[in-house]
Parts: C-alpha cells; sequence; structure tokens
C-alpha cells in the first residue's frame, strides 16, 4: 500500500515538474517577445455597378392578364434601352413576376400591383449611372419604376486585400523596431501572426465590425486591415 502511495506522489511531483517548467519557458519567451498591432488602408474605386430595378403595374380584378401583357412590354422596352446604351443580354437577369393583391377600406379585392424585377452587372459604369440617376429615357417609354438601387463592387478585391495585409504586416515590423531602438535589444523575427478583418468603408469613415464590412452604396471605398503580430526580443 505504501508502494502504491508512494509511486503516485512521484508521479504527481513530476507532473507538477513539467507543469512548471512549461508555465516558467511560457513566460520566458513572453518576457523576450512584443506584440505589435500594424494597419493598412486603401482607397480605391469601384470598376462593376449593379443595377436592380423593379417595374410595376396596377390592373382591376378582371385586368390581371393585361397587367401581365402591360408589365412583359414594359420589360421589352427596358431590355432594348440597356442594348441600345451596349448592355449585353448577358449582363441582364430577369427575376419572375410578384403578384400583390390590393384591397379597399371593405376588405375586397380591388385589384392588383405586378411587380418584376430586373439587375444589371457591369462594368459600364456611367451607362447606369445616367440611366439610373436620370431615369427620362424610361419615363419616355411609359415605365414606371417601384424601386430603383446602385450597389458598386470591384472585382480584383482579392489582389487588393493581399496587398493590404503585407503592408499591415510591414507597419507592424516598423512599430516594433521603432519601440525597442532605444531600449538596447535587438527585434528577432515574427513568431506569430494574425490578420484581423477587412473593413470596407466608404470614404472617411469611422465605422467598423467585428466581422468586417464591406459598403456596397458607394463608387469610392477605403479599405482597412489590422494585423497583429508578434516578434522575438533578442
Amino acid at each position: 500500500m505504501k508502494t502504491g502511495h508512494i509511486l503516485i506522489l512521484g508521479c504527481s511531483l513530476i507532473i507538477a515538474a513539467l507543469v512548471f517548467g512549461l508555465f516558467f519557458y511560457n513566460s520566458r519567451a513572453l518576457e523576450n517577445s512584443v506584440g505589435i498591432v500594424g494597419a493598412a488602408t486603401k482607397r480605391f474605386d469601384s470598376d462593376v455597378v449593379k443595377w436592380r430595378i423593379t417595374l410595376s403595374r396596377t390592373t382591376g380584378v378582371a385586368d390581371l392578364t393585361h397587367g401581365f401583357a402591360m408589365l412583359q412590354s414594359d420589360l421589352k422596352a427596358l431590355t432594348a434601352i440597356l442594348a441600345e446604351k451596349g448592355i449585353k443580354p448577358e449582363e441582364i437577369t430577369i427575376q419572375p413576376i410578384n403578384t400583390y393583391p390590393e384591397m379597399g377600406r371593405e376588405g375586397q379585392k380591388t385589384g392588383y400591383n405586378l411587380q418584376q424585377s430586373a439587375f444589371v452587372i457591369t462594368s459600364q459604369i456611367k451607362i447606369i449611372e445616367d440611366l439610373a440617376l436620370n431615369p427620362a429615357a424610361l419615363v419616355e417609354k411609359g415605365l414606371i419604376m417601384q424601386n430603383s438601387n446602385l450597389e458598386y463592387f470591384y472585382s480584383k478585391m482579392s489582389d487588393i486585400k493581399m496587398e493590404l495585409l503585407a503592408e499591415a504586416t510591414k507597419d507592424a515590423q516598423r512599430r516594433a523596431e521603432e519601440m525597442v531602438k532605444n531600449s538596447g535589444a535587438k527585434l528577432g523575427n515574427i513568431t506569430s501572426l494574425k490578420a484581423g478583418v477587412f473593413q470596407i468603408t466608404e470614404p472617411y469613415s469611422n465605422e467598423v465590425s467585428d466581422y468586417g464590412m464591406y459598403n456596397t452604396q458607394t463608387k469610392q471605398k477605403d479599405i482597412t486591415v489590422t494585423v497583429r503580430a508578434t516578434f522575438a526580443i533578442h
């Protein structure tokens, strides 16, 4: 029985020594390192626009078929205008028609509101902006717009992200060098590196999100990323 107790005690001492040794090693490693946050920001212009437009027609209860025909005619007029402006058919996506009943004061059905959405995704930003912001050409054709919305994107976002990560890492190294240059220590290699999320916002915005942001409302955007780097110190 005593032998068993001695074995248990011996194993406990060995484990305690290992834990203490690991803690001591990690403590020393932390003492001989410095953690720095680097950041990088770049302003860029979008090169892709997405225009979502919803056409609308209202009909009486008995005129639903005629309403569908009018909406189909409106859609043809819209695609014809886009084609005249140089927008390719493959850049246009047509959505199904949605039908919403309209009710009178007494709760009876008085007619229908028909809506059909389409969206255009193209690099020809100026053409789409001219149509969306000055829709005279659409109004002249009798088109009734229920909704119109522009969103802006960048087709080479992965390239910018790689560039920003490199710049943020360099910024972290510059900050670390500045911190230790008067301490008598020497900056060593990076021992750990962790990138934060990308914040893509409108220019001069201070909005941030733990999950990252991607603003699509402005053509010009700012993209920011942070990198936390740990350097060895000798």
